[in-house]
């Protein structure tokens, strides 16, 4: 049921379209159906950005009534996003001059954008989104701030703002801050940006999160700081798949297809050993088999997993879409055979759930997941999506792979129906959250 007195939410979300990959996502489908659930939307976001990833049809899912204002982003020189991205749709056997200019200065701007870009780059976006999430609060009349995570300035321009006009605010973190397993590694930095996470935390009406046990260990950290802990996961939107063309690179071919982005803790390198080695040992046909990724391959400055094709000689095995629009890397996942999920290594991975998890259960393709145990593996699990290998055991990827494959060669197809996905379709979601603003705001 709609309420009849509508809340005015303004979303903060510095990624939000044009800028596309699975980050926009959350502020996204929040702002298309908040208003089914008696809510006026506005999004406070970021002006003409400069991001590897860009995707402005993503803007069409937004109704009509949703306000978008886009705050201004000072720029330091040679620090945009654009400069450092690798061209993924480049030849993998080419490595960009780019690439390589700018795995020599890496160091160098890292240890720079470290000492003055504080919680994260975008900390240059603070100054003019306050100034004009100010002006849309006296404007408009703003009964709730949502700030959702990351970039954690979003939570910083959030604070700013409940401190000047005592709107109700929801603070909403997709990762964890300073107990997340990409943390700052200099004591001195994770002691300030620890400082400024106990602020947020203490200042927010509702510290929201996307799992429980991200939940439990703000919790254990933050204690009575915490007036409220809510929890609404991340999720797919059954809309984004209706008449959805499945796209499939070489028909004849089983395919394999993994969406989303690698860096150090997450890489496909032992995933892409095991099957050079099955294809060496003559247990997989080399014109059989097709590995596609879209997405980031390499994160920007690095090029170890195109050296790591290289080196296997895999380059006819191996195929790099580079970024696509949403849809058309959907169109991917439904065109193919197994989904792969890579799921990072360190040590406190079991706590996450990657979103292109939700993207693959709506598929309903199975799925080929190397992760450790934890919330993405009970998920797995309990709604039987696929086969679930440890990411450091060679020996199980291979055997996993030989498994599938003879199933694909015996025209052995695996059906995958997934019960009860409503606490994960993101319209539900914006229900659970309109609930929140509501009793928050009429608790006053």
């Amino acid at each position: 049921m709609v309420p009849m007195e509508k809340k005015h939410v303004l979303i903060i979300a510095y990624l939000f379209p044009p800028i596309g990959g699975g980050g926009v996502q959350r502020a996204v489908k929040m702002a298309k159906y908040l208003g089914k659930y008696g809510c006026k939307v506005s999004v406070l976001t970021v002006d003409e950005p400069s991001h590897v990833s860009l995707d402005p049809s993503l803007l069409e899912q937004l109704p009509k009534d949703v306000a978008i204002y886009r705050a201004k982003e000072r720029k330091l020189p040679g620090m945009s996003a654009r400069t450092v991205a690798v061209s993924q749709t480049d030849d993998i056997s080419v490595p960009s001059l780019k690439a390589r200019l700018i795995h020599r200065l890496k160091p160098a701007l890292k240890k720079v954008k470290e000492l003055i870009l504080i919680p994260d780059d975008q900390i240059l976006w603070y100054k003019d989104a306050v100034r004009l999430g100010e002006e849309i609060i006296k404007k408009e009349g703003v009964d709730c701030i949502f700030s959702t995570s990351g970039p954690y300035t979003n939570h910083l321009v959030g604070l700013q703002l409940k401190k000047r006009t005592g709107v109700k605010w929801i603070a909403d973190f997709r990762d964890p801050w300073t107990q997340n397993m990409h943390r700052p590694s200099s004591k001195w930095r994770l002691e300030k940006e620890e400082k400024m996470e106990y602020e947020v935390v203490s200042n927010c009406d509702v510290l929201m999160t996307v799992t429980h046990s991200f939940a439990n260990n703000f919790q254990k950290k933050y204690g009575s700081a915490i007036k409220r802990l809510e929890v609404i996961h991340n999720g797919f939107d059954p809309e984004d798949y209706k008449n959805l063309k499945p796209n499939k690179l070489y028909p004849d071919k089983w395919t394999f297809v993994y969406t989303g982005i690698f860096y150090k803790e997450r890489n496909p390198r032992l995933f892409l050993q095991a099957v050079a080695e099955l294809i060496s040992e003559g247990k997989i046909v080399r014109n059989d088999i097709s590995v596609q990724f879209a997405g980031v391959f390499d994160y920007p400055g690095y090029t170890d997993n195109e050296d790591c094709v290289r080196t296997l000689g895999l380059e006819d095995v191996v195929y790099v879409w580079g970024n696509l629009p949403h849809r058309d890397a959907l169109s991917l996942l439904a065109g193919a055979d197994q989904l792969l999920l890579i799921g990072d290594v360190s040590k406190d991975s079991g706590a996450y759930i990657p979103g292109k998890l939700f993207e693959y259960m709506a598929v309903q393709k199975p799925i080929f997941a190397l992760t450790v145990e934890g919330e993405s593996a009970k998920i797995i699990s309990e709604q039987k999506l696929g086969v679930i290998i440890s990411p450091f055991d060679k020996e199980q990827i291979k055997a996993e792979l030989l498994k599938a494959y003879q199933n694909w060669k015996n025209n052995h197809e695996i059906k995958i129906s997934p019960a009860n996905t409503l606490l994960y379709q993101r319209d539900e979601q914006a229900r659970m959250l309109s609930e929140v603003v509501y009793e928050l705001t009429n608790s006053e």
